[in-house]
């Protein structure tokens, strides 16, 4: 397994693919390292919902045998392995995390594991026939510069596929005085972080701007009643609980919201999730 030592400081410039008036290194707000069961449990969740997904994408770029590809924040590893049996043995996965310890265990012939900042650390050019990112975006501080660089690492031809969304549609029915106020933090915090929490809604455009081409978009909507939707949120809140705090919520506000959310009878309607494929050029 090769790894890179985390880049804490400094500028980029031209060798990394992106601008050099860029300077800050990129935060992930639910680091594993604070909270490390808590966020396991969190991040397994979120790949039962999003495994589906991935491979909806996956199967609509037709991934197959001998495909080189990428995964960008491949987290808990879930989309690596899916991405490796696809390959085969003809073909390799790289994947790339601010912390990959959950990732280390897939290292293999065909898959490599990278500690990697996307704004920082350099990728290879022209090298993958398909780039998946899933959730990353919405947590990096210049998503364009993003795009570039992982656009500028697949072959002319090549396929990238994402997968972000918009929390701007989280409701929870029927609400009160302290969900209200949490809501209101948990958006206040986690913009304050760099968090865009509507980037699903923009991602389309975005892919348009970095202009790929066939570039097409499905936005996937819920509401119901309790479930591992509410319980995912919950989790979100939990681990977020101290900047909250920070922006008007009290302990009390985020207790109540969570047992909100645990009631069966609650109605919750979860953020809008955006399926996007988009292709380099061939001549690009």
């Amino acid at each position: 397994m090769r790894t890179r030592r985390p880049v804490r400081t400094g500028s980029l410039d031209s060798t990394t693919g992106a601008s050099d008036t860029f300077s800050v290194v990129t935060e992930y707000v639910l680091s594993r390292f604070d909270a490390e069961e808590l966020e396991r449990e969190r991040l397994e969740i979120l790949q039962r919902f999003h495994d589906p997904l991935s491979v909806r994408l996956f199967d609509a770029i037709g991934v197959g045998a001998g495909w080189r590809c990428l995964d960008v924040g491949a987290g808990g590893g879930s989309s690596t392995r899916i991405l490796a049996e696809r390959v085969g043995t003809t073909g390799s996965v790289v994947a790339t995390d601010l912390d990959p310890r959950l990732l280390a265990p897939l290292a293999g012939d065909r898959v490599e594991v990278l500690q990697h900042d996307l704004l920082v650390d350099p990728l290879p050019e022209e090298e993958f026939d398909l780039a998946h990112i899933r959730l990353v975006l919405m947590h990096v501080p210049s998503r364009i510069d993003a795009l570039r660089r992982v656009v500028a690492s697949l072959r002319p031809g090549g396929w990238i596929a994402v997968i972000d969304v918009d929390f701007t549609s989280v409701r929870v029915s029927p609400s009160t005085p302290s969900s209200e106020r949490v809501l209101s933090a948990f958006f206040d915090a986690i913009a304050a972080a760099g968090w865009d929490p509507a980037y699903g809604a923009r991602l389309h455009r975005n892919l348009d701007s970095v202009e790929l081409a066939d570039v097409e978009a499905e936005y996937l909507a819920y509401e119901g009643f309790g479930g591992e939707r509410t319980r995912l949120f919950g989790l979100t809140l939990e681990r977020l609980r101290a900047r909250m705090l920070e922006y008007g919520a009290t302990d009390g506000d985020v207790d109540a919201a969570r047992r909100l959310l645990e009631d069966p009878m609650t109605r919750f309607r979860g953020p809008v999730t955006t399926l996007a494929r988009a292709r380099r050029p061939p001549n690009g």
